[in-house]
C-alpha cells in the first residue's frame, strides 16, 4: 500500500505524506526503490537521527517535528532538528496526540505548535518571527499553494 500511495502522488503530482515509525530504513528503501526524486514528500512527526535526516533531505523530501522534540528524552530528535536546513523543516501538532511540553497529557491542538516552534527556535537561537516565516513559505512551497500574505 505505501508503493501504491507514492505512485499515486507521482500521478497526481502531489505530495506524499510519510509516518514513519522505527522504520526508517525499510521506508527509505521503498522511497529508492520507487524513485523518490520524482515526487515531493514530507516525512512527519519525525524522530529519527542526522544520518536518517540526511538521507531524507537528499531525496528532497522536507522533514517535520512533532510535539516529540520537546518531551524530557528527545535529545537526539534535538540534535537533528538543529540539523535540517530551515528551508526543509516544518512543525506540526499530529493531533490530538504527541502533545508537546507543557500541555503534555491534554489532547493536542493546533495552539500548541508555539511550544514546538519555542522549543525549535530556542535550538537554533534564531528570532520567532523569522521561523513563523519560513515554515509558513515551506508548507505553501510544499503543497504547492499560493502564499496567502
Amino acid at each position: 500500500m505505501f508503493r501504491k500511495h507514492i505512485k499515486i502522488s507521482i500521478e497526481l503530482n502531489k505530495p506524499v505524506v510519510v509516518h514513519t515509525r522505527e522504520s526508517i530504513d525499510d521506508t527509505l528503501s521503498i522511497l529508492n526503490e520507487i524513485e523518490s526524486k520524482k515526487c515531493k514528500g514530507i516525512i512527519h512527526s519525525f524522530t529519527g537521527n542526522v544520518s536518517s535526516a540526511k538521507k531524507i533531505l537528499d531525496m528532497g523530501f522536507y522533514i517535520s517535528f512533532s510535539g516529540i522534540i520537546t518531551f524530557k528524552n528527545a535529545d537526539e530528535i534535538r540534535r537533528t532538528a538543529k540539523y535540517i536546513p530551515l528551508d526543509r523543516l516544518l512543525i506540526e501538532t499530529d493531533a490530538p496526540y504527541l502533545t508537546p511540553v507543557p500541555k503534555r497529557g491534554k489532547e493536542n491542538q493546533p495552539s500548541y505548535l508555539k511550544y514546538i516552534a519555542d522549543c525549535i527556535v530556542k535550538l537554533r537561537k534564531i528570532n520567532m518571527e523569522y521561523f513563523t516565516e519560513i515554515t509558513q513559505k515551506n508548507f505553501y512551497e510544499l503543497f504547492q499553494l499560493k502564499d496567502k500574505k
